[in-house]
């Protein structure tokens, strides 16, 4: 499902790379909301085999955006070294601002030279005008690929932030703040030693001071990631270093925890939770965090740039230096803080993510956010257990009949307890009431530019997971019963909440047996998508001894047609009813050596709420 967060603000903003190569040195640019070139161009009219300027021969193109194109190519003086060059599409010259940056940037990587910071070898322009730049190309991965949900390891973060203070301060020493940090534009690098080398890239719409090429500065306007963006970047107020060392701040909390510190529904809301503070502290997502590394982290986040560090790379070598004292402490995984019904126990980047195929539809469900869900049948014996996915926008439908995008990345677990949990028979003597137990968990298989990444792997479902990504969900009751899926979208219809229907399909029975393994969607299909905005989702899981009526009543709404939404208010209502008096305490628990959570709860009906983020 697909989800644009932040609709009603002027800023325009690059939420996610455009790369379609992990070595893709180049994300797509942020442009005021008032610039001309906003769309992306068919053609750059340059091919494979296509030489420039008598010397760099193109290979292949790595990726494009409304701006500019990204191509390999070899350079013929050089052995045939294959290099980077990007290429300014020719509707972007019409765009003053646009070439402005273009030639800023090519100003910013040649003022620096630093190991850490990308080079650039050349540049000119093309026979038709259009200009180029020619960069080193970097054989790696971005730092958003080597991040993890359960945080990564507290030496290699120390290692990683460390040159990356080190490579942002040089370049602040020429004057140049970067103002789009964020884990696409940081390039891990392999040596041949084995060691690590990072390579901050992407300085296209970086601030230059004394600037040579283009001394005017756009000061009116908001560029960058907004969910790395300082306060006073975000306010379209002065930025200075300390703005980009509040984007190394959150992007070292990523790294560490596997989310971000603040996760909201829009800019506005995202200027009030950094003014308020982050809520959750590190510590309580992963308690083998130093006190130190937390202080360390949190004075890169304050609110007020002056509090802040004022030099990256005191910023990198403090963290450092706490982390490797935290290494000698037994390095825990992520809390899913199952215990904390106020917080959400799944932590993502971005919401949940539409399917990126073709043959999909998507279909609006509310202004800041879309609800979808995909058509699906349980299968007995299906897929292992799979990984929950972070907090998914509803925006999915498959077209072909599987319309409802599944928000099921089950991060946190609230169950409830039955109305009737407890009854007193005739004499008094109180019955005991049986403990009903569920097991739930994700299949998730990382995706890149649409296409598989790497192998299925299983979790539990508490972690944090990213846009793109695809997954299966599995449930198991431990006794025979009746099932039902329901999604709740984050926006009303009509004053009511809005409800789609996952599970079961077409009318079908809920009946299920006991240990009988419900995949979701089946194992055989493409399976469910998150998609490229951030979010949080909720999902109603209900297991009961007899059919609920309420759900009896709608679970016909699941057919390519109706596309899983419940219209009708008066069973709108009275799910609403339902979950409002069925929802009570439960115990959920995650088994990460078995990759599964485990619901319980007492009486004939099991109601939990999934509530899922990502990014």
């Amino acid at each position: 499902m697909t989800t644009h967060n932040d609709q009603n603000s002027d800023t325009v903003f690059d939420e996610k790379p455009r790369e379609t190569d992990p070595s893709q040195a180049l994300t797509e640019v942020a442009v005021p909301s008032d610039a001309s070139v906003q769309q992306t161009i068919a053609s750059s009219g340059l091919g494979v085999g296509v030489t420039i300027n008598n010397r760099y021969v193109i290979e292949k193109e790595l990726g494009r955006g409304g701006i500019g194109v990204v191509y390999l190519a070899r350079d013929q003086q050089l052995l045939s070294k294959r290099v980077v060059v990007k290429v300014l599409l020719e509707e972007s010259q019409q765009n003053e601002w646009v070439r402005r940056k273009f030639q800023q940037e090519i100003e910013a990587l040649t003022r620096v030279e630093h190991p850490g910071i990308v080079g650039v070898l050349d540049a000119g322009a093309l026979p038709d005008g259009k200009p180029f730049l020619v960069m080193q190309y970097v054989e790696g991965a971005p730092l958003r690929a080597a991040m993890r949900v359960e945080g990564m390891e507290l030496e290699r973060t120390a290692h990683l932030m460390q040159q990356i203070g080190r490579a942002l301060s040089a370049a602040h020493d020429k004057g140049i703040l970067h103002r789009d940090l964020k884990p696409e534009n940081i390039m891990l690098q392999r040596l041949s030693d084995g060691e690590e080398q990072i390579k901050v890239i992407d300085f296209g719409i970086a601030k230059i001071k004394d600037s040579l090429v283009a001394p005017e500065t756009v000061t009116a306007a908001t560029v960058g990631t907004i969910l790395y963006m300082a306060p006073e970047q975000l306010s379209a107020k002065p930025v200075s270093m300390a703005s980009d060392v509040y984007a190394l701040g959150i992007i070292a909390h990523e790294m560490l925890t596997g989310r971000r510190p603040f996760n909201p529904d829009s800019s506005f809301q995202l200027l009030e939770m950094q003014r308020t503070g982050v809520r959750v502290r590190p510590m309580d997502l992963r308690p083998s965090l130093s006190e130190e590394a937390e202080r360390v982290i949190f004075k890169a986040l304050a609110f007020n740039p002056k509090d802040r560090y004022q030099r990256a790379k005191d910023f990198g070598d403090d963290l450092a230096k706490a982390l490797t004292a935290d290494a000698g402490v037994i390095d825990s995984p992520v809390s899913g803080r199952l215990s904390d019904p106020t917080l959400p126990t799944m932590p993502a980047g971005s919401g949940v993510g539409t399917n990126p195929l073709a043959s999909e539809r998507t279909f609006p469900a509310g202004a800041s956010r879309e609800t979808a869900s995909q058509a699906y049948s349980p299968q007995p014996g299906s897929a292992p257990p799979p990984p929950p996915k972070r907090g998914m926008n509803p925006l999915l439908l498959a077209a072909v009949g599987l319309v409802l995008l599944g928000l099921i990345g089950f991060g946190a677990w609230y169950a409830f307890k039955p109305n009737s949990a407890s009854q007193q028979n005739p004499g008094g003597a109180a019955v005991t009431t049986p403990e009903r137990e569920l097991s739930f968990s994700l299949t998730v298989r990382k995706m890149r530019d649409g296409k598989p990444f790497q192998e299925p792997f299983e979790t539990s479902g508490q972690e944090i997971f990213e846009n793109g990504w695809q997954f299966w969900m599995n449930v198991m009751p431990t006794q025979a019963g009746y099932l039902y899926v329901i999604n709740e979208g984050p926006q009303p219809r009509n004053g009511l909440p809005s409800y789609n229907v996952l599970y079961p399909l077409d009318g079908g029975s809920a009946q299920v047996a006991a240990n009988q393994k419900v995949e979701s969607p089946p194992r055989q299909s493409r399976g469910y998508f998150f998609d490229d905005e951030a979010g949080t989702e909720k999902m109603w899981m209900i297991w009961a001894v007899k059919p609920v009526p309420e759900l009896e009543n709608v679970k016909g709404v699941a057919n390519p047609q109706d596309k899983g939404m419940v219209t009708n208010p008066e069973h709108v209502r009275a799910l609403q009813g339902f979950f409002t008096k069925q929802r009570a305490a439960s115990n959920a628990q995650a088994e990460k050596d078995k990759k599964r959570t485990i619901i319980r709860a007492k009486g004939d009906v099991l109601v939990n709420l999934v509530e899922l983020e990502h990014h």
